[in-house]
């Protein structure tokens, strides 16, 4: 066996050991076997592994061009395309959590932000409480700033989102108000989220969005009001049930809602 063929099977069988014990850990969250603070801790070996499988990956990769011979390929390029998707997973997240605040409680409105109402008995038991954290104070490079202050200053297009509807365009009996509702819901269902609450009256939905490998929940509300006779403001919120911070991912869930409206 030739030293590409032994890169290319360390590739693979290092890849496979470190999806291994990333399945464990995601897994074992899921279930609640253990804390996420113990599934990332379990995720640390395989990140390493993994690391491993991705430097033998290139490796084989390299020296296969180099002398013009693939010899090992199905091992090597399944070791190299795996593990660079598996690093890709904690990696993206950390890149992401990079000059992310420490909040977790994001809204479009920091003044009178949204509050659950639905979602209160699922949120039972949480770390997080359900009120909204705008107002708490948070130091940050030795500063005493608040949370509200801190998502202003990190995301700074994350506003309510206005528009007016001309009546002409309406169906019978509809009002701007009842038009932006219906299409809030869509947006929300098309995001994928679970949908647990709505109430067209009051112009609210409440629902929530689990992360894929971790199975962190996350809250939503959306509030829909009239903005004079012939508009309609859209609201969201979205809080994490646990963690300091969420490394960015309830800002990036508004704004994704936000730009599919």
């Amino acid at each position: 066996m030739t030293y590409r063929s032994t890169a290319a099977r360390l590739s693979f069988g290092a890849f496979v050991v470190a999806l291994c014990i990333a399945l464990v850990a995601s897994f074992g969250t899921r279930l609640g076997l253990w804390l996420y603070t113990t599934g990332f801790e379990i995720l640390i070996p395989a990140v390493i592994i993994g690391a491993l499988a991705l430097a033998a990956g290139i490796w084989w990769l390299a020296a296969a061009l180099r002398n013009n011979n693939s010899e090992g390929w199905r091992w090597g390029f399944a070791g190299l395309v795996g593990s660079a998707a598996l690093l890709w997973v904690p990696l993206g997240a950390a890149l992401q959590a990079y000059g992310a605040p420490p909040i977790h409680d994001i809204s479009t409105d920091v003044e009178f932000a949204p509050p659950f109402e639905a979602l209160l008995p699922l949120r039972k038991g949480s770390p997080n409480g359900p009120e909204y954290d705008g107002p708490k104070k948070v130091v940050l490079d030795g500063k005493i700033t608040t949370v509200a202050e801190l998502q202003k200053k990190a995301f700074p297009e994350i506003k309510a989102h206005a528009s007016l509807v001309d009546p002409r365009s309406l169906p019978k009996g509809a009002t701007p108000q009842s038009y932006w509702f219906w299409r809030a819901f869509e947006r929300a269902k098309r995001m994928g989220w679970n949908v647990v609450a709505f109430d067209p009256k009051r112009g609210r939905i409440e629902a929530t969005d689990t992360t894929l490998w971790f199975g962190f929940t996350d809250d939503i509300v959306i509030r829909v009001s009239a903005a004079g006779t012939i508009g309609a403001r859209v609201d969201i919120r979205s809080k994490s049930r646990a963690g300091t911070f969420d490394y960015g991912r309830n800002a990036e869930r508004v704004r994704a809602y936000l730009r599919s409206l």
